[in-house]
């Protein structure tokens, strides 16, 4: 019997040596093999006369004809082991060659008399012709050619199989196969939302009888696939709220004091929005009806560059260790741990309170010391990178941990040091705006919270965007602005100069690339260009003690340029910096551009981001136009995902989201928002999806989403 689980390699033509090639594409089974959704179409509905077709010829236009073989020769060109298949198709309307190069088994297969149907596009070299086109024989039985009638899917490749082979095994499970598929989705849902049955979708996916069959195809698809990603969150949600925060916090009207008299400054409404949202996290679930443990605060941050969102987090600290916990702050890098530290340790400066800084570096009887400390609840705030995950680290009572720019690490990290406490309080920051739909997918298992204002006094940068060939000219600007006392970084996207090895000659040559690096510019600016200005070097392969000190001398305006790679993306603020120079600018996403603009401005003084780039493109210069346009980091962040994709602009990897087959994040927000509501309403009526209708949606969520869902 038939099976949708059957392996791909007992299909006609497959085999156990293909079967290699397929599992490549990440295809193993039939039901795989079904959900291989097609890269791009081609329209060959039409069908045109030679005539037609060669009166109607555009640049690089593909043409369907349909004829038969008159002519057919195979001879060599001028140059040597070279030759040249050709084949004349004639039709009532007149003739056209068609040519191969280097493919003389063609000649075994093409005869005169034959009836085919090819598609390619026509050249003009002696005379009009075909350059290697793909080609149909007519079946004699009237069999509708899959390969050049129709709307005719092209698919991701891997080397060894071609498009004509997978479109006739595709073609093989659709007539044999297709009718075993379940349609899980509720009718109700189906024509509340008027979808296509599963079915139909997968066979219009593939080999749609119209462009509108197919968007109603791909409709149903991304709705199932969105569907089943949002039923895996609720599954998350209702896991998470199933585990009982062990230390709850109480703001008493003393506490609160006390915390408010450490914030130096007024906070803006947006702030203070945000402070409520966690207190009602923290507090009010703890306390209802007399409770004193309930789940956990699992919130999201957000906000943009300088909007203020560390306060926020030390407010959520305080209220902690108010209550006698503990707390851990974790950042990406030593860099953003040590400004942590430095900007906590200042505001809570004659304070009851031990702060301690885990990192890399330490000695050993100083690690030993603060690992005691922080076992024995001596140290009350932990602030670290990665260190603060290791086994040797333990904690006494944890009761809240903040983690700063998220998207920078691993999901099992986040969750190593969750597992420091039991079920601790969790407040994730990210200074990446994230736009709407990588929120609800991404992280909709969180809370989310957004500061969407600055404080007073934030000064606006002017972003100008020019090309590589005018950095000189603003070298005159550069020494004006350091003159008036101002301090200046400079951005490259290396480290060293790349070398590759040439093995014929067994000498080191520079890439054709020629992208500058930070070490070759901070020499070449400190003794062509600013020889009267203290310079310095600044990249993540340096020791932690000599990044601390060349930071320190920059804060302390000893240093006039600071020549960086992108280590200065995150958690650098030095008011006094009002000028930042970022070459290769295409080389960066737009988010990270902004993340590095968001370094200046931070003072009393007016700051300029200059960009120069190399523009192959249009589209490459204007997609950076952008930066000139706006600070607004959700629009941004919106152009970002819409131009690199998701898993470019988070980190697949990093971030946990699913790569989606059909999905298309940057573009399918509607349907994304209707599976939210739609889930919800699922999981309403069903919170553990264990009823008949919902069984095999649950099955599904553990097949593809077990390390998501906690529990289910």
């Amino acid at each position: 019997m038939l099976s949708l689980t059957d392996s791909v390699q007992y299909l006609k033509g497959v085999g156990p040596q293909r079967l290699k090639l397929f599992q490549r594409l990440g295809v193993n089974t039939v039901s795989d093999l079904l959900s291989y959704i097609p890269r791009k179409y081609l329209d060959r509905s039409q069908i045109k006369t030679i005539k037609e077709s060669l009166a109607l010829i555009r640049p690089d236009e593909e043409v369907t004809v349909k004829g038969t073989v008159t002519a057919v020769r195979l001879h060599r060109t001028k140059f040597k082991h070279s030759q040249i298949f050709e084949i004349v198709l004639s039709d009532p309307t007149g003739h056209i060659s068609a040519t191969w190069f280097n493919q003389p088994f063609l000649a075994t297969v093409f005869s005169k008399g034959q009836e085919v149907i090819l598609s390619g596009k026509i050249k003009f070299y002696k005379y009009p012709q075909l350059s290697s086109p793909e080609y149909e024989f007519v079946s004699p039985e009237g069999a509708a050619p899959v390969n050049s009638q129709g709307i005719i899917p092209c698919y991701p490749l891997t080397e060894g199989l071609t498009q004509k082979f997978l479109r006739r095994i595709i073609r093989y499970c659709i007539d044999n196969y297709l009718s075993l598929i379940t349609d899980n989705l509720d009718a109700g849902l189906k024509t509340k939302h008027n979808l296509l049955g599963l079915q139909e979708a997968i066979r219009q996916i593939h080999y749609p009888d119209s462009p509108e069959s197919m968007a109603k195809a791909r409709q149903r698809l991304v709705y199932d696939e969105l569907l089943l990603f949002q039923l895996a969150l609720g599954l998350r949600r209702q896991a998470i709220k199933k585990t009982a925060v062990k230390y709850p916090i109480r703001i008493s009207e003393q506490l609160e004091e006390r915390i408010r008299k450490r914030i130096p400054f007024t906070l803006t409404k947006a702030q203070e929005k945000v402070i409520a949202e966690i207190r009602q996290d923290i507090i009010l679930r703890t306390e209802r009806s007399g409770q004193v443990s309930d789940y956990p605060m699992n919130r999201l941050l957000q906000g943009d560059v300088g909007s203020g969102k560390t306060i926020v987090a030390i407010y959520a600290i305080l209220a902690a260790i108010g209550n006698g916990l503990q707390a851990a702050f974790m950042a990406p890098t030593e860099i953003l741990a040590e400004q942590h530290f430095r900007n906590i340790s200042h505001l809570l400066a004659n304070s009851q309170v031990h702060i301690a800084l885990l990192k890399s570096g330490l000695s050993t009887a100083d690690r030993k010391k603060m690992r005691e400390d922080i076992a024995t609840g001596q140290i009350n705030l932990v602030i670290g990178t990665h260190a603060l995950i290791q086994k040797d680290v333990a904690f006494q009572k944890l009761g809240l941990l903040v983690i700063d720019e998220q998207h920078k690490f691993g999901v099992m990290q986040r969750s190593d040091l969750r597992d420091k406490g039991e079920n601790p309080h969790t407040l994730i920051m990210t200074a990446t705006p994230i736009p709407r739909t990588l929120a609800l997918t991404a992280f909709g298992d969180l809370d989310i919270s957004t500061i969407d204002e600055f404080p007073p006094g934030r000064q606006p940068v002017r972003t100008v965007l020019r090309p590589s060939s005018k950095i000189p000219d603003a070298f005159g600007f550069i020494r004006d602005k350091i003159r008036e006392g101002r301090q200046v970084y400079f951005v490259y996207p290396l480290i060293e100069d790349i070398e590759d090895v040439d093995t014929k000659t067994a000498q080191r040559q520079l890439y054709k690339v020629n992208l500058k690096s930070a070490t070759t510019m901070s020499k070449y600016l400190k003794e062509k260009v600013f020889p009267e200005y203290n310079i310095a070097l600044l990249h993540g392969d340096m020791k932690d003690s000599r990044k601390e000190k060349i930071m320190a001398d920059f804060r302390a305006g000893k240093t006039h340029i600071l020549v960086s790679t992108v280590v200065i993306e995150v958690g650098i603020d030095v008011p006094n910096a009002s000028v930042m120079v970022i070459e290769h600018a295409e080389r960066y996403g737009l988010a990270q551009l902004h993340q590095l603009r968001g370094r200046i401005g931070r003072g009393a003084h007016k700051s300029y981001c200059l960009l120069f780039g190399d523009f192959t493109t249009p589209e490459s210069e204007q997609r950076l136009k952008i930066m000139e346009e706006t600070s607004d980091g959700f629009r941004i962040a919106e152009e970002d995902l819409r131009i690199r994709g998701p898993g470019e602009f988070l980190g697949t990897r990093q971030s946990g989201l699913p790569e989606f087959r059909v999905a298309n994040l940057a573009t399918d927000f509607g349907l994304l928002k209707l599976t939210q509501a739609d889930a919800s309403e699922i999981m309403n009526k069903d919170p553990s999806l264990a009823g008949p209708d919902n069984r095999r949606w649950k099955e599904e969520i553990k097949r593809q989403f077990s390390a998501l869902v906690l529990g289910c």
